[in-house]
């Protein structure tokens, strides 16, 4: 859902010294060579503890083949060969005993004279179910039944995708939900994911385009929008009695609204007449807005009106997309803003400004990420870091849920790369921020922040578990990539010291602290009571 350009242009990045190129490898080139497919074998390429991994060579027929893993260092994990195939369809498997460690690896194949390879993750157990760990995923990216098995084995307990007017009312007052009900039931009733619905842009039939939003002043139109939002949230609601479902207005108004002006005050009328027709249907269900950018001083002050004009009035939830590529969350460059900031001051006008149930409204982080493509990329190793980290401050700053902007890649005609794995025609190859994302959301399932410690350029974020005897610290450098700079960590004795991609080893403290390196990647400091 997000549009293709970004308020960071080119000359603005070139004003204040940004120097972007060279940083990102090419999206096109993850899957090495392009000469032979190498699909890992299964419904994902993230593999299970102990789960034996084969892979698939389809344009192999006659040729044996030689193959080789290395794990994320470039450090050999494996090689052999495997005897000639006659068969398109035949996987081969691994030996046991290959690439066990938990992280991601590069499986290189060569058959004849033609070498291929792709990416899969070793995970490091079971993902606990938890809503905080959402995603946005488009309906480019592929089936249910092709993306369900990544989304599952990577974390994912909450999912984001767009349900427009346009969709189900194509004639006037007839809705038909059959076009969506076969993306949305294998997610909601049969993996029981929790779903937020955007209701959002136009109708051509009502207010003369597809994408120029309703004008509550004028009757019709009003009635229109009333009319879709009331089917759609009963529809729904009826045959997903038991899910945990959540609304949210418009996706951008502030960037994409149509023929409408970019304000707070022209958003407000839509917001107020969809929060109390979902009131009407179900009490129980969520209303989520403004699903704004809220990084920038004009998109913060874009916030600040709404809460004066009193938006949040209208939500149960508090929604905004802070998008703040290239830089990394805590960076926050002058006249422009950063999300660390973003997320502290949200909270303040929270706590001042009630929202529909009289406290203040939760916030959700309902899209972020960062390209991989384009003047405001980041290479492969900050995007694993940055979503990391913008995790741990969300967290810290009371955040309920965050959405990644996205799971996987959709159709090549999209143009966007921010997504962690790639589409289904790769088999959802993993990226390394697939890795990083598997690694803390293991850690940080079902915990909840106690503490953090911010010193210079090195911060920490304090995790405890419900029943208060799981510990796990998030360390991290802001400096760069390649600055490393030792830290001192309370440990009351012994524990684990997880990297970035899922790898483990024991530490012992001394004198009740650990002396450790925090590195630009989040590391994590594990022990239990």
């Amino acid at each position: 859902m997000r549009p293709l350009t970004r308020r960071r242009t080119l000359p603005t990045l070139l004003a204040i010294g940004v120097v972007t190129s060279g940083l990102a490898l090419d999206p096109t080139s993850a899957r090495g060579a392009t000469d032979l497919t190498v699909d890992i074998d299964g419904a994902t390429a993230i593999i299970a503890p102990g789960d034996p991994i084969a892979f698939r060579v389809p344009g192999c027929l006659t040729e044996a083949t030689d193959w080789r893993v290395t794990d994320s260092e470039s450090k050999p994990a494996g090689s052999g060969s495997h005897p000639s195939s006659t068969s398109a369809d035949a996987a081969r498997s691994l030996p046991g005993g290959t690439a066990t460690t938990p992280g991601i690896y590069r499986l290189s194949v060569t058959c004849g004279t033609a070498t291929g390879s792709t990416r899969f993750v070793r995970s490091s157990g079971p993902a606990v179910a938890d809503p905080f760990f959402g995603f946005a995923v488009d309906a480019g990216a592929g089936s249910a039944a092709e993306v369900l098995p990544t989304f599952q084995a990577i974390g994912g307990g909450s999912y984001r995708q767009d349900l427009q007017w346009q969709a189900v009312e194509k004639t006037p007052a007839r809705f038909d939900f059959t076009p969506i009900d076969p993306r949305i039931d294998p997610w909601v009733h049969e993996a029981g994911v929790a779903p937020l619905f955007v209701l959002d842009y136009g109708n051509t039939a009502h207010t003369g385009s597809s994408m120029t939003p309703p004008d509550m002043a004028v009757p019709e139109q009003r009635a229109a929008w009333e009319r879709f939002v009331v089917n759609t949230v009963w529809h729904l609601r009826e045959r997903h009695p038991r899910a945990d479902l959540s609304f949210e207005v418009w996706n951008e108004w502030n960037n994409f609204h149509g023929s409408f002006p970019a304000t707070p005050e022209a958003y407000l009328p839509l917001a107020e007449v969809t929060f109390k027709a979902i009131r009407a249907v179900d009490p129980t269900i969520r209303v989520v807005g403004p699903g704004v950018n809220a990084v920038s001083l004009p998109e913060r002050e874009w916030m600040t009106r709404w809460f004066e004009l009193g938006g949040a009035r209208w939500v149960d939830a508090i929604s905004v997309h802070p998008y703040s590529q290239p830089w990394a969350p805590e960076e926050c460059a002058a006249g422009l803003g950063c999300i660390a900031d973003t997320l502290a001051a949200l909270r303040e006008q929270a706590a001042e400004h009630p929202s529909a149930s009289g406290g203040p409204a939760p916030i959700w982080i309902t899209e972020v990420g960062w390209p991989a493509t384009g003047v405001t990329r980041v290479d492969e190793a900050d995007l694993a870091a940055f979503l990391v980290r913008t995790h741990a401050l969300a967290a810290e700053s009371g955040v309920e849920r965050v959405y990644t902007f996205e799971l996987a890649q959709p159709n090549a005609r999209s143009g966007r790369t921010f997504a962690l794995t790639g589409g289904v025609g790769t088999g959802y190859e993993p990226r390394p921020a697939a890795a990083a994302y598997l690694t803390m959301q293991r850690m940080l399932a079902g915990m909840r922040v106690v503490g953090s410690t911010a010193r210079d350029t090195t911060r920490q974020v304090e995790f405890v578990s419900a029943d208060g005897r799981r510990h796990v610290r998030v360390v991290w450098q802001t400096v760069d990539r390649f600055a490393d700079q030792s830290v001192t960590v309370p440990l009351p004795g012994t524990g684990t010291l997880v990297e970035a991609y899922g790898a483990r080893k024991p530490v012992t403290a001394t004198k009740g602290s650990l002396t450790m390196t925090a590195k630009w990647s989040p590391r994590y400091v594990v022990w239990t009571d």
